[in-house]
């Protein structure tokens, strides 16, 4: 489909308010995208259609563009114009979930990364989730991973070190947390709840993302168990605002 999309009237700019107008452009265009009123493959208004629709000059509107190109939501084609892009990844959360598909796929691309690792106490509440002694020590992966060419994920990979000494170490070599547990005795992993969230970047989430420290992440936390349900890891995946949709399926 590469009709021109046609914005509804009464969509006015907020010429008084803190925010950008860049920034108010852009989440108009994201609201008719997100909310299925533009289809993949759709064109939206020249530059030049979009500024005399919001009474700006075209270097405002084609911030706008640029940072939704950032967010994987359209993408510019010389010559064509600006067209809505196919629908984001899902983060599918299922009452029968091995995992998530969207997981899944960055822990088989073998693209991951690995930022840090180090040891810290075992806290009162992730004893409680991963069913370790208090007194233990919890082994912490940081890790940049890739699922395709624009999504990237942070995550916090929380193990019992008693457990998974070394786990850091075969990450680092396989790059795949799947093929990483396998050789740990973990070949099937259950989700046993999900948390949705979300906070602004630390600094180092924001340069691996590259986001502004000001541009809010959505935060994924975790617990994954062996096929008996016994606990396996805690984690936290940090994603870029926008950059998918999270899906939960009751039936």
């Amino acid at each position: 489909m590469n009709d021109c999309f046609s914005f509804p009237d009464g969509l006015p700019l907020d010429r008084s308010a803190s925010v950008p107008v860049w920034r108010q452009i852009l989440s108009d265009i994201e609201f008719e995208i997100r909310g299925g009123h533009m289809a993949s493959g759709q064109k939206l208004p020249s530059e030049q259609e979009l500024s005399r629709r919001y009474g700006v000059n075209r270097h405002t509107v084609r911030m706008a563009l640029l940072k939704l190109a950032d967010k994987g939501l359209v993408v510019s084609r010389q010559g064509a114009g600006v067209f809505v892009t196919d629908e984001q990844p899902e983060y599918r959360i299922a009452r029968q979930s091995s995992s998530t598909e969207l997981e899944q796929a960055m822990n088989d691309a073998a693209a991951g990364e690995l930022i840090a690792s180090y040891r810290r106490p075992t806290s009162h509440y992730l004893a409680g989730l991963l069913q370790i002694d208090r007194g233990g020590e919890l082994l912490v992966l940081e890790t940049l991973r890739h699922a395709g060419s624009r999504l990237l994920s942070y995550g916090y990979h929380y193990f019992d070190a008693a457990r998974f000494g070394g786990i850091d170490a075969t990450f680092a070599r396989l790059r795949s947390l799947t093929a990483t547990l396998a050789e740990f005795g973990c070949r099937r992993l259950l989700r046993r709840a999900t948390w949705i969230d979300t906070r602004m970047p630390r600094k180092v989430e924001a340069a691996a993302l590259g986001i502004d420290l000001d541009e809010p992440v959505i935060v994924l936390s975790y617990v994954d168990t062996d096929g008996e349900g016994r606990p396996i890891l805690f984690g936290n995946t940090v994603l870029r605002g926008g950059s998918v949709r999270v899906r939960v399926e009751t039936a």
